[in-house]
């Protein structure tokens, strides 16, 4: 088959000539926003690469953007994925001064990072891509001068909690600061052959040594918590030369109060969750839930380039007030974990992959703020796949809990604002309206404390909702706060829990047929403005074997539409935006009625 050229002056020719002039005018703009971006960069007065920037980036540290990428396969082997994440993060360093122009890019089948790689690549305009395993990339960089030598550890063989060698975690911020590879003692005959000098032997020095050594040299933008037998995140620690800690008590609480506050702190806990996200929280940071995160130096790096897309909400205008059915909502846990946002939950059928999870009323828990600004391509993938009918919060800022944020600092209100505002002009940016929170009392007057701050600082509010650490449900309770401009705005508790558990200190918690009768029975007995109600699920929560209604996967998005299949007649499911603006027309009708009036003035 003979494929015809279209010739000049005809139609073919003339759609291939348009084709190609679309195309480069495409090409010319990346580059022209990419130069733009880095004289903003290199000519602003406060610095290039300085905590202004920083602060700019919502307190991430930021990278310098490569030239091209080197792709390699990822180990199977955890010594090699150390050896290999050490290799990317030098790399990565290297760039940020100016030493090099490739990072590394660790090769996944995941579609998720595949998505991100090809679209973080577009953005920078990066045409020139090399594939190589992690033995030529060790060869390739230390023939660039990257590479000085190796930092020797012994790998922790277990994955349990409790930690028997930390040396992975020592060899790390000396790789970082000596320009070394991270080698197993079961590698270093492999490395010396390669003819690598032993830079340092980390197993000679516990993880509080080496803080107190070297934290003059390291950057106090973050830290990493990680088991020393998790390979992930090391790339980013050595590219910013973060400190890492794991289960050390003693070592966390010095590392969390030298680190500037209202920073990430990166990775997850090792041991309990609460007290190791407690201690987070007391020192004015949060928790990303980061620890399965890969390959964030070239991610975020490529951030900065790409353009943000924003949610989309049921305008006010557009609700039917005068519909009087009893309204519930469905409230997705866990959308903090930003590893999950960024991996599983977008593809998954258990969640945002469902085929219904865009006609369904389920509002999603998430991190907007922190990953529009690690990872937008993920932020704005949400927000193309974002139904009528689904909410995003941002759940926290972060995982952290408000009642005690910053406790431990002598001025706990001044980090609180700084926050909200920070949070709360991101979220604006990105049209999300909902602020959501966990905390460990939601009664205590710093839970109250933090809120008012909250409604405050945060402009653009719908409304806010909250849970407890435990019990997730609270019942029916509403708070009212001034926001900036006088106007009360609510923040609504969770009525009910889909969480697969029975116990008798949660009698309103339970698999979908009993929460369906629990909400049915609500909608029977209580009056108009009570008329409403909200179920939090929990993600991780398997009815498989205890619900006969849920289809497999019994997990996620099923159990909602499970529950939802066994409400009567006159419960409408609603995203939690319209069911906000519905409480507040029910119990603050006046300033209600008044942004409707001022908003359908607006309207063409």
């Amino acid at each position: 088959m003979v494929k015809c050229s279209g010739q000049p002056g005809s139609a073919t020719g003339i759609q291939g000539q348009v084709r190609i002039q679309v195309k480069m005018m495409k090409f010319l703009f990346v580059r022209l926003f990419r130069l733009s971006f880095l004289c903003f960069l290199l000519f602003h007065p406060l610095g290039v690469w300085g905590s202004s920037f920083g602060e700019y980036r919502h307190g991430w540290p930021a990278l310098k953007p490569p030239r091209g990428v080197i792709v390699c396969p990822s180990p199977s082997a955890r010594e090699e994925a150390m050896l290999l994440e050490s290799l990317s993060g030098l790399a990565a360093q290297a760039v940020n001064e100016g030493r090099f122009d490739r990072m590394v890019w660790i090769d996944t089948d995941k579609p998720s990072y595949r998505r991100i790689f090809e679209k973080s690549l577009e953005a920078m305009a990066i045409e020139s891509r090399e594939r190589m395993d992690v033995w030529t990339l060790l060869a390739r960089l230390k023939e660039e001068g990257i590479v000085k030598g190796y930092v020797l550890y012994s790998g922790e063989k277990s994955r349990g909690k409790r930690i028997a060698d930390y040396s992975a975690n020592v060899a790390t911020v000396y790789a970082s600061l000596l320009s070394g590879v991270l080698v197993d003692t079961s590698l270093e005959a492999e490395a010396r052959r390669f003819g690598l000098e032993k830079l340092k032997d980390a197993r000679e020095e516990s993880p509080a040594e080496c803080f107190r050594k070297n934290k003059a040299n390291l950057n106090n933008v973050s830290a990493l918590s990680i088991h020393p037998a998790v390979s992930n995140m090391r790339d980013y620690a050595i590219a910013h030369r973060l400190m890492l800690y794991a289960d050390e008590k003693e070592l966390a609480n010095e590392v969390l109060e030298w680190v500037r506050p209202l920073s990430p702190v990166l990775g997850w806990s090792v041991g309990d969750e609460y007290e190791a996200t407690s201690l987070i929280s007391e020192w004015g940071h949060y928790n990303t839930a980061s620890d399965w995160c890969v390959n964030l130096p070239l991610i975020t790096a490529a951030a900065p380039f790409v353009p943000l897309e924003k949610a989309r909400e049921i305008p006010l205008a557009e609700i039917d007030f005068a519909d009087s059915s009893y309204l519930h909502a469905f409230v997705m846990s866990d959308g903090d974990n930003m590893q999950w946002m960024m991996g599983s939950f977008i593809d998954n059928p258990a969640y945002l992959g469902n085929r219904r999870a865009q006609k369904t009323a389920i509002s999603w828990t998430s991190c907007p703020v922190n990953l529009s600004v690690v990872s937008p391509v993920s932020w704005n993938e949400l927000v193309r796949r974002q139904g009528d009918r689904n909410s995003y919060i941002e759940y926290g800022g972060g995982y952290q809990y408000p009642d005690l944020f910053a406790v431990r600092r002598p001025n706990r209100e001044a980090l609180l604002r700084e926050f909200a505002r920070r949070v709360g002009e991101r979220m604006k940016e990105l049209d999300v309206k909902i602020f959501g929170a966990i905390f460990r009392n939601l009664e205590s007057e710093e839970a109250q404390e933090a809120l008012r701050i909250y409604a405050e600082e945060m402009d653009g509010l719908t409304g806010m909702i909250a849970v407890q650490y435990f019990p997730y449900e609270l019942g029916r309770r509403i708070y009212w706060y001034k926001n900036g401009r006088g106007t009360d705005i609510p923040l609504i508790t969770a009525n009910f829990a889909l969480w697969n558990e029975v116990r008798s200190d949660r009698p309103f918690c339970g698999v979908p047929e009993y929460v369906a009768s629990l909400v049915n029975r609500d909608a029977r007995t209580v009056s108009f403005e009570e008329g409403y109600s909200c179920t939090v699920v929990h993600a991780w929560s398997d009815f498989g074997q205890t619900s006969e209604a849920t289809p497999a996967p019994a997990v996620g998005l099923n159990p909602v539409l499970a529950t939802e299949s066994l409400l009567q007649d006159g419960i409408r499911t609603v995203s939690l935006n319209e069911l906000l603006w519905r409480v507040r027309m029910r119990y603050r009708p006046e300033q209600t009625e008044a942004l409707l009036r001022s908003e359908r003035q607006t309207l063409p």
